[in-house]
């Protein structure tokens, strides 16, 4: 099996994000809440023949998440981010930036909720 070389300092800060612009959440005390909306023709289908469909369905994420989205603008790098993750969650930083990097490609390519600028 062979190693992933190590993404470097320099690599870190041309990594920028920025939210997804059709992406609708929620803030509360610190937690984030991704709002999805079940739009599509099917599940409107559905719902007139009276199957219940919900019109939104959430996320929830947790506080190490919620922290790391809310610190995503489209400005601040993967690094900058990292070392005030590090403040904030002083327990993550042996595995700080290979944690990080594995979130945003995450939420980048799994869940469209962000989008790389550089």
């Amino acid at each position: 099996m062979t190693k992933r070389p190590q993404l470097t300092e320099e690599d870190l800060k041309k990594m920028v994000f920025q939210k997804n612009p059709q992406i609708t959440y929620k803030r509360k005390a610190g937690i984030v809440t991704i709002v999805y909306e079940q739009n599509h023709p099917i599940q409107k289908f559905f719902r007139k023949l009276h199957v219940r469909i919900p019109e939104e369905s959430y996320l929830e994420m947790d506080e190490y998440g919620s922290y790391v989205f809310t610190k995503v603008n489209g400005r601040r790098n993967a690094y900058e981010i990292g070392k005030e993750l590090a403040e904030k969650f002083p327990d993550t930083d042996k595995y700080r930036y290979t944690r990080l990097i594995l979130f945003l490609q995450q939420i980048e390519y799994r869940d469209h909720l962000i989008e790389r600028v550089s």
